[in-house]
């Protein structure tokens, strides 16, 4: 028997794919928005202490 092509195991893959470049963009910019917060709380509390 021939394989027939299975085009919703192709979209599966190429979404996961996708997805994944999705996730990594917005983990990246959480991690930037958290670096920015603590870099600001920081400077707050050394303001204070001084």
């Amino acid at each position: 028997m021939k394989k027939r092509p299975n085009m919703l195991s192709r979209n599966r893959f190429a979404n996961s794919g996708r997805r994944r470049q999705l996730l990594k963009r917005v983990h990246q910019k959480i991690n930037l928005r958290r670096q920015q917060f603590q870099n600001i709380e920081v400077t707050n509390d050394w303001a204070e202490a001084c």
